[in-house]
């Protein structure tokens, strides 16, 4: 399966910043440290504060994305890594998908890269000055190389996840952001299923949006990497599928069954191993497609 875009690009913390993370006791900032759910507060705070400067519609949490960066999180704190791909070989849509997620996922992930295993701290309590420093380097990022900053401003986006993690011995959270396009509900669909099983792909598109087509393509099954494999400020590029279907009065190899907002269709997946991406894109007006739901089947 080709790529369709390069989204939610990574920002890794340099050697000096880990370094300096070390020297600072756990607990010396001035501000009052934070659980949890009050750092996953903070940080929505934060996104919808410069996403009001830019003159865009609030995100809100989203848990099932939530979970997603929560994994993430920890296997870059972990791991001393930043990337997209997780070190057994995950990637956001598909955390996105076993996490519960159904719509649109793009990720910003940073946390450190130094290659270094350490112990997660388990009840971490995290300094909101150093979560700030965080998202201020996403909003930092200028044009064209501003990929963390368009994410977080996309106008399309109306929730997000977030995950943080933070290690035993290194007073520096780690952070990912999953954006999230929540335009419809949709039936839901096996996390695994077997070679040229049926699945039916059906839900419905929500005003002011209207269904566009629906997508399959195929990736190889997810293998286990090292950290050299996944650590980089890369971005990373969208699964495109291999093959699109439309409603009728298009060109299609099966149309789609539209009734008003509802559509479905019956495809079989391929004869071989690999993870499915199952995309669903609508339209607003006579405007361009885009993708607004992007779940993995695997097929072992």
């Amino acid at each position: 399966m080709s790529r369709l875009l390069a989204i939610g690009c990574c920002v890794a913390l340099s050697g000096s910043a880990s370094a300096e993370a070390q020297k600072v006791p756990k607990g010396s900032a001035s501000a009052q440290l934070l659980d949890y759910a009050a750092a996953q507060k903070f940080m929505l705070s934060l996104i919808n504060r410069d996403r009001a400067k830019a003159g865009v519609s609030p995100v809100v949490l989203d848990d099932a994305a939530s979970r997603a960066g929560l994994r993430h999180a920890q296997d870059m704190t972990a791991k001393g890594f930043t990337g997209h791909i997780g070190t057994d070989g995950s990637v956001p849509e598909q955390r996105y998908t076993e996490s519960g997620g159904v719509h649109f996922v793009q990720e910003n992930a940073a946390c450190l890269f130094d290659g270094k295993a350490r112990k997660l701290d388990r009840a971490p309590r995290f300094d909101p000055a150093k979560l700030a420093a965080l998202h201020k380097m996403f909003m930092d990022e200028v044009p064209p190389k501003d990929g963390h900053r368009q994410n977080v401003l996309k106008p399309q986006h109306n929730r997000v996840g977030i995950g943080l993690a933070q290690p035993e011995d290194v007073d520096q959270p780690c952070l990912a952001q999953e954006f999230v396009d929540d335009y419809g509900s949709y039936d839901a669909l096996p996390k695994e299923a077997k070679a040229k099983v049926k699945l039916r792909i059906a839900g419905s598109i929500s005003e002011p949006l209207s269904f566009g087509g629906i997508g399959i393509g195929r990736t190889p099954l997810p293998t286990p990497k090292r950290v050299e494999e996944v650590s980089g400020a890369r971005g990373y590029a969208i699964p495109a599928p291999a093959q699109m279907y439309f409603g009728p009065g298009f060109k299609t190899p099966k149309p789609v069954q539209v009734d008003g907002k509802r559509f479905s269709i019956d495809l079989e997946l391929g004869a071989l191993p690999g993870q499915y991406a199952v995309s669903i894109w609508a339209r607003q007006g006579t405007g361009k497609l885009f993708m607004v739901s992007m779940r993995t089947v695997t097929v072992r």
